[in-house]
């Protein structure tokens, strides 16, 4: 048995081969700078949108999706187009369909997935992405962070879970794939707050969950109280300890888009405790043998 559900064997048997993921930069903004929910963004968020692995805006959608085509596809065969920085459903109907549909310019895309806000999924949006459900399977990435009101306060996310749980429940509905992205590691949530993570995503019946260590950057709110020493990240084993334990609580079905990513290149002050995704992999996956763990050993809270 595999220790949890890995993305790239649900794709190879959804798909039959490889598939990789190509992150857009579509110009989007967000609301939570823009002053319509907050002014500033969330204090780890950078001026990329957490999109500085595409490129720049000011490249366009069918160039960047025909680059990255090209830097991919000596490893892969088929594509999924990742709208990545900001809040990508943060525009009218009409705008969303005519972006995206600016990237489906290869006969090897298999996949749309947007990357996006749980206050930012209007009927109007769902309309939209279901109406390409005709030609590709459509994924949409929440960002939770945390199911903490009071870390969801502290991160200046503009967000409730309410709202997280609405919009899963109205995608549902529309027959997307959802995944929930979160930050295990905030050190104003706890190990029990983790779980509830889990549990959450388990009782939403979503199809998949990201998770990723808390990154911190230059030119960030979070940046400057981590330089004065008002913030203190938690420890690799800490978040080696959260991983584990979210896998332990989450359904079984539940695919694991990403367990550890790494963090930008430039300006990071930190990130990863000096380790490269891969590095951080590996330790958690040795830690779950050791301790004859695997994704659901502790899923039995569901009748």
């Amino acid at each position: 048995m595999d220790l949890y559900n890995r993305l790239s064997t649900y794709l190879k048997n959804r798909y039959g081969e490889r598939v990789q993921r190509l992150p857009i930069n579509a110009g989007f903004t967000c609301p939570n700078k823009t002053g319509e929910k907050g002014k500033g963004g969330c204090i780890y968020c950078d001026s990329t949108g957490s999109g500085f692995a595409a490129f720049s805006s000011q490249t366009s959608i069918e160039n960047q999706v025909k680059n990255m085509i090209s830097r991919y596809q000596s490893k892969a065969n088929k594509f999924i187009v990742y709208f990545q920085s900001n809040t990508n459903t943060y525009a009218p109907a009409k705008v969303l369909k005519i972006r995206y549909e600016k990237a489906l310019i290869d006969d090897r895309i298999v996949a749309l997935d947007v990357s996006t806000r749980p206050d930012c999924i209007s009927n109007e949006t769902i309309e939209v992405l279901k109406e390409f459900k005709d030609n590709l399977d459509v994924f949409v990435e929440l960002g939770v962070e945390s199911t903490n009101p009071n870390t969801l306060k502290f991160m200046n996310r503009g967000h409730t879970l309410a709202e997280v749980i609405d919009a899963t429940n109205r995608l549902k509905k529309a027959n997307v794939e959802i995944i929930l992205h979160y930050i295990i590691d905030f050190p104003t949530d706890t190990i029990e707050d983790v779980v509830e993570m889990a549990k959450i995503s388990s009782v939403l019946r979503v199809n998949g969950v990201k998770l990723h260590s808390l990154y911190i950057v230059e030119n960030t709110k979070l940046g400057e109280m981590y330089k004065l020493g008002e913030f203190v990240p938690l420890t690799l084993k800490d978040f080696v300890d959260r991983s584990i334990i979210f896998l332990e609580y989450l359904d079984p079905n539940v695919v694991i888009h990403r367990l550890v990513a790494d963090p930008p290149k430039e300006g990071t002050l930190h990130g990863n405790w000096g380790l490269s995704k891969i590095q951080i992999l590996n330790i958690i996956e040795a830690e779950m043998k050791k301790r004859n763990s695997y994704q659901g050993k502790l899923f039995d809270y569901l009748k």
